[in-house]
């Protein structure tokens, strides 16, 4: 008999607290609409494709009587001061043995050829090398090859874990070692697999994230990829991106660290340093099409208590 009732309990508490969560949005969100300029900066932010809790938490923490300009200034500072960079670049100055991981088209091989080619004009090319461990995309290891012919750096190929130690032992004197990955779905069983060959204490990853994917996949990769425990991640593709503000979003909440960001297919044009106030101002001057753009009376269906969700909270424990 005491196990039902504790069931019964925690299923109360569970409640309880879902409802007072439910009750402390409306609250928020009914005082945010009798705010002109919170509405607006709450509106700016997901249209700009930053997520509803993220959004939450920035206007929750601006004074509702606080002019519309202060206001901005207010949103983009903080954003900004919350999104992890190397502002140093240390991935061009102090170099180091980095692996390339993420999706196939996130733009590794390019990102791998940018970060190579910045390095040699600041270090000479022979203190770069380069190795690929992609057998899977046909073309992946002639493209590398091309890049280390114009750049006059030495490009191997590791068929095993075993062999990419030798070529590691074989470039111990190189400045810059990057390792080009096989792309692999974040949804794919392999993603453990290629993390476990490349789990060598020396070699440090860096997650590739694709600017112009929807902000639910990044989400995943980061996830997959363990992006948290990474030496950093590289956005690629922003210059692609409709809506920038979801992988700003999930490289803040995730607390990530930004070194790198590829806005091109050009190498080594097309590389910059990632720049915080940059980057969000890029964000907010995205345009999207008109059809997607969030109303002010559409903001109320985002942050209203979701009836489904209640039922399942009250329910879950008797389908258990």
């Amino acid at each position: 008999a005491v196990a039902p009732q504790t069931e019964v309990l925690s299923e109360l508490r569970e409640m309880r607290s879902f409802i007072a969560e439910q009750l402390n949005a409306m609250a928020w969100f009914d005082g945010v609409r009798r705010s002109p300029v919170q509405s607006t900066l709450l509106r700016r932010m997901m249209s700009a494709g930053f997520s509803p809790g993220l959004a939450r938490l920035i206007v929750s923490r601006v004074p509702a009587d606080c002019a519309e300009d202060q206001a901005s200034s207010f949103m983009t500072r903080a954003l900004a001061h919350n999104l992890p960079c190397d502002p140093g670049n240390d991935l061009l100055d102090k170099g180091g043995i980095f692996a390339l991981v993420g999706p196939t088209g996130v733009g590794k091989t390019t990102s791998t050829a940018k970060i190579a080619a910045r390095f040699a004009l600041k270090h000479g090319s022979q203190s770069v090398g380069l190795v690929t461990v992609d057998a899977y995309r046909i073309g992946g290891q002639d493209q590398l090859r091309s890049y280390g012919r114009m750049l006059g750096v030495p490009v191997h190929v590791a068929h095993d874990a075993a062999t990419l130690a030798d070529f590691l032992h074989l470039y111990m004197n190189k400045k810059l070692v990057l390792i080009d990955t096989a792309g692999v779905a974040q949804r794919d069983e392999r993603v453990d697999e290629l993390l476990a060959s490349l789990s060598s204490s020396v070699v440090r990853k860096l997650v590739v994230l694709n600017a112009a994917s929807q902000a639910e996949t990044i989400d995943e990769v980061v996830g997959a990829y363990r992006a948290g425990q990474a030496a950093g991640v590289v956005l690629s593709k922003i210059d692609e991106a409709v809506k920038l503000g979801g992988a700003l979003d999930c490289v803040i909440r995730h607390r990530l660290k930004l070194v790198g960001v590829a806005n091109g297919q050009r190498v080594p044009e097309d590389w910059i340093a990632p720049d915080p106030a940059g980057l969000v101002a890029a964000a907010f001057a995205a345009r999207s099409a008109p059809t997607f753009d969030i109303e002010e009376r559409e903001l109320a269906l985002v942050f209203q208590p979701d009836a489904r969700r209640g039922a399942a909270a009250g329910l879950g424990g008797a389908h258990a």
